[in-house]
């Protein structure tokens, strides 16, 4: 399976649930990379071992992170389309699941916007794998490697879980 050899001793070294979403979230990226179809669909399988709602956040701040990395000044309309069209691109020619609004719903929902209106989405797989798609790309795009910033976001994750609410 892909990513085992690039991860960090920092998430590689996790136990349990972190390790297990690490694992699964750096091989799919690499395979979305890799325009491995197959090695794809194997990681997201993997995905469904792992909390979904840790997921999302984990995956929205990977994805956030890399967009403020790549757009100091701040993402507008123009650039939130580049993104958009970038991971068509990229995507299109080897995965054949691709829809632009499942891509749309990963990037305004890493963003933390979202339509009121709107009736959620049943299980949210199209929008967690179109997010993948969008964090090979940036990272392909910056010439940047998935796991400092995974590993960012995992002890974001884990620091936002054992802060006490008042």
């Amino acid at each position: 399976m892909f990513g085992a050899g690039s991860m960090t001793a920092g998430y590689r070294s996790w136990p349990g649930p972190a390790r297990v979403l690490a694992v699964a979230v750096d091989a799919a990226v690499a395979a979305a990379q890799a325009g491995d179809a197959a090695a794809f669909a194997d990681a997201v399988a993997d995905l469904d071992r792992v909390d979904r709602e840790q997921l999302a956040v984990v995956l929205g701040a990977v994805m956030r992170e890399l967009l403020e990395r790549s757009h100091p000044d701040g993402l507008d309309s123009d650039d939130a389309e580049q993104v958009l069209l970038s991971c068509t691109r990229s995507a299109a020619p080897w995965y054949e699941l691709l829809d632009a609004d499942a891509l749309i719903r990963a990037l305004t929902g890493a963003l933390g916007i979202s339509d009121p209106d709107e009736p959620p989405q049943p299980g949210g797989t199209a929008v967690m794998t179109h997010g993948l798609l969008l964090v090979a790309d940036q990272l392909t795009n910056m010439a940047q490697q998935l796991p400092p910033v995974l590993d960012w976001a995992l002890h974001e994750l884990m620091r936002a879980q054992t802060i006490e609410l008042p």
